[in-house]
């Protein structure tokens, strides 16, 4: 027996022989001591430490020198030790014969672990109590386990109450288990006269024996997969009202079997949009009939007109020139100025008809499109146009420009009118400076043909590309209004689009984008 100081925690010397009664079994001793998942520890009649062994030092981190002799009372918070507690247990022991619970203890430093606990009072032979048993294992990593599987349980609780749509969880058999907020509101339905219920209750009459077929072949092969693929589904309300929903299901394991997690969603407003959408479509598909119709009446008219035109014209012209070549000397100067007024107007007429068939051709001609190397298709315009302005100083400047996918002859048709627009607004300059280059964008490249000509006003800018529009006097420079309206229309056709900035007098940029990939 050990010396022991008569401290206020130790337990009165005449009580230490219990220990000997309880420890008598030296295997016994051995077995407890060496239990390291279990803290096996005994106590007096009065809860004093007697023993302690390695799995109650490893669980607590006390050694049996720091706590032998000890109060139980120490493996409880303050707050629980002044509201007895540790008494209350071991007097509920007693009157138990033993007794199982859980909560929280302390250890050494101060921590808390989660202890499942079983107290087991012990008596002599002839009745009186010797002393208490006390086993305690760590639990604080199933606590937490637990805490986390409460938290996902609430969470996924929150989450089937909150959704959105509606949702009805049904059993092999066909037998409502559970339903959410929105499903009573969708239905029509408390939950309390949904639950035990057949899931068939909110199945319109007409479709009950396809949906029981169904229901049967879904769990006989139950996996995640939405209902009735291609077809139109409809639920049914309690005033009988009948519902377009879509419905996704996901089998759920349970100890009861397969069970089926349906999720119901109200497609109401979406069959009424695609309605609508339908509709519309069908109108602007009606006025884009229309529209086609108008414009091919129209190029066709322009065609008919233009090339009508034509035969009057020559006429006008030949009769012009055998009046000048019949007796020029018997006209005086004013008629000879007549016929060349004359001359002058048929030719522009010509000029304005030969633009306005070629207008009209670029909207019904077929499109071609090839890889086109438009740097290479630039430096020949620029070389016929280089004849036309012998004896003027012009800088031609050419980026890098890249390969396009398109019509040859359409986009030769674009270059050159832009080019040569920029050489004739540039014909007051002394010295005009012509720039042509490219952007690459992400969807798009962008061309420019920038001038140090004559420029705009920007306030007409709507009017540029509009047919027979012309914002300089035929006397300054000469032009029939028809060219940059080509040049839009053939763009259009590949996709693209064109826009111009200008100020007057100090020069002007035409814009023109075409599609990465030649299409849009």
């Amino acid at each position: 027996m050990r010396d022991k100081d008569k401290s206020s925690t130790s337990p009165p010397a005449a009580e230490l022989s219990v220990e000997q009664k309880l420890l008598t079994d030296s295997r016994f001793r051995l077995m407890v001591q060496q239990i390291r998942d279990y803290a096996v520890f005994m106590l007096d009649p009065k809860g004093y430490i007697l023993s302690w062994n390695e799995g109650a030092q490893r669980i607590k981190g006390y050694s049996a020198s720091e706590i032998i002799g000890k109060h139980f009372s120490i493996f409880y918070s303050p707050e629980e030790v002044k509201a007895g507690k540790p008494a209350r247990e071991l007097e509920m022991s007693k009157s138990a014969g033993s007794l199982e619970l859980e909560g929280w203890r302390l250890r050494k430093d101060g921590s808390r672990f989660w202890a499942g606990i079983t107290i087991t009072p012990l008596y002599e032979a002839d009745g009186s109590l010797i002393g208490f048993n006390k086993i305690t294992r760590d639990f604080t990593e199933r606590r937490q386990l637990e805490d986390a599987l409460q938290k996902s349980r609430n969470m996924f609780e929150r989450l089937f109450e909150t959704s959105p749509d509606a949702i009805v969880v049904v059993d092999g058999s066909g037998a409502i288990r559970k339903v959410n907020q929105q499903a009573e509101a969708l239905f029509g339905y408390m939950r309390e006269e949904l639950i035990g219920q057949r899931v068939e209750r909110l199945v319109p009459e007409r479709f009950l024996r396809s949906h029981r077929q169904y229901r049967k072949s879904y769990f006989q092969d139950p996996r995640p997969r939405k209902m009735g693929i291609g077809l139109e589904l409809y639920g049914q309300s309690k005033e009988g009202r009948e519902i377009p929903v879509d419905i996704m299901l996901t089998p759920i394991e349970t100890s009861e079997g397969t069970w089926a997690y349906a999720v119901i969603r109200d497609i109401t407003r979406q069959k009424q949009s695609d309605a609508k959408i339908r509709e519309l479509n069908t109108a602007l598909k009606s006025q884009i009939e229309q529209l086609e119709a108008s414009n091919h009446e129209l190029e066709a008219f322009s065609y008919s007109v233009s090339h009508d035109l034509r035969a009057p014209l020559r006429h006008v012209i030949g009769f012009v020139d055998l009046l000048n070549n019949r007796n020029p000397e018997g006209l005086d100067d004013k008629s000879l100025h007549y016929l060349q007024v004359i001359t002058e107007a048929a030719k522009k007429m010509g000029n304005l008809i030969d633009d306005l068939l070629s207008f009209s051709r670029m909207g019904r001609a077929e499109m071609m499109k090839s890889r086109l190397d438009f740097g290479q298709l630039v430096r020949d315009i620029v070389r016929d146009l280089a004849e036309e302005a012998k004896g003027r100083e012009i800088e031609w400047v050419i980026g890098t420009l890249p390969e396009v996918m398109g019509d040859a002859a359409m986009l030769r048709q674009v270059a050159y009118n832009l080019l040569a627009n920029a050489v004739k607004f540039t014909r007051d300059r002394s010295r005009a400076r012509i720039e042509v280059g490219a952007l690459q964008e992400e969807q798009e490249t962008r061309f420019f043909v920038r001038d140090n000509g004559v420029g705009f006003d920007a306030a007409y800018l709507s009017k540029l590309f509009g047919l027979f529009q012309r914002l300089h006097r035929n006397e300054e420079f000469e032009g029939t209004g028809v060219g940059l309206a080509i040049v839009q229309r053939i763009i259009a056709r590949h996709g693209g689009r064109v826009w111009a900035e200008g100020t007057v007098g100090g020069g002007a940029t035409f814009w023109f984008s075409l599609p990465q990939n030649g299409v849009r």
